[in-house]
């Protein structure tokens, strides 16, 4: 008798455990595959991030200079890392940003009040390096008139952008609310280039700023 019942329950137990096998060998190649056509993904249209061959990459560490019309100056430091697209939905957390973007990171802007902002970065990037969108959101969002929003392109030496707008005033200082008129000088930045690969570039320029 107790082997005959063992029996039926012996089968279920088998059963169950063939049918999580299954399902843990399914999960498996289903992450094996979103993982392969990322990565095939990335070659295709991001090969600026792997640094294939030995070659400089877009992500990584920048630092230089940005030069207002009316002569102020502030260091910029991008630390840009790719971020996969595949499977993202939704948006940024400000101004909708769209789930496309395939560049995300941190950046500083040191001005020659001695002020330093933090931001958020978020951007896109196409294949050959032209920056079609960078972000830089503030960290706090009700001062987000701090944001800054640039194009521009790499050519595997330099990070040349051009940035949307300036959220300084002439002499460096940031005021909320600022008020603007139609007959206040173009104060808007210069064309932008950085070279630099390292902090400590973007820790030189905030102290020549300084100086």
């Amino acid at each position: 008798m107790g082997t005959a019942a063992a029996g039926p329950r012996g089968a279920r137990r088998r059963s169950m455990m063939s049918g999580w096998s299954g399902l843990a060998v399914a999960a498996a190649i289903i992450l094996v595959g979103a993982l392969a056509t990322d990565g095939v993904a990335r070659v295709i249209g991001a090969p600026w991030s792997l640094g294939l061959g030995g070659q400089a990459t877009l992500t990584g560490t920048w630092s230089g200079s940005m030069r207002a019309r009316q002569g102020a100056e502030y260091g910029l430091l991008l630390d840009l890392e790719y971020r996969s697209t595949f499977g993202r939905s939704g948006t940024g957390r400000r101004r909708g940003r769209p789930s496309s973007s395939n560049l995300e990171g941190r950046a500083s802007v040191c001005t020659p009040r001695g002020v330093r902002y933090e931001y958020d970065v978020r951007g896109h990037a196409d294949r050959a390096g032209a920056i079609r969108r960078l972000w830089l959101e503030y960290d706090d969002p009700e001062r987000s008139a701090l944001d800054l929003a640039f194009s521009g392109r790499w050519d595997g030496q330099a990070l040349a952008l051009a940035a949307d707008g300036n959220p300084f005033l002439p002499d460096g200082s940031f005021v909320l609310p600022r008020t603007t008129s139609s007959s206040d000088p173009d104060d808007g930045f210069g064309p932008i280039a950085l070279t630099d690969r390292s902090r400590a570039g973007f820790e030189a320029t905030c102290r020549r700023l300084q100086a």
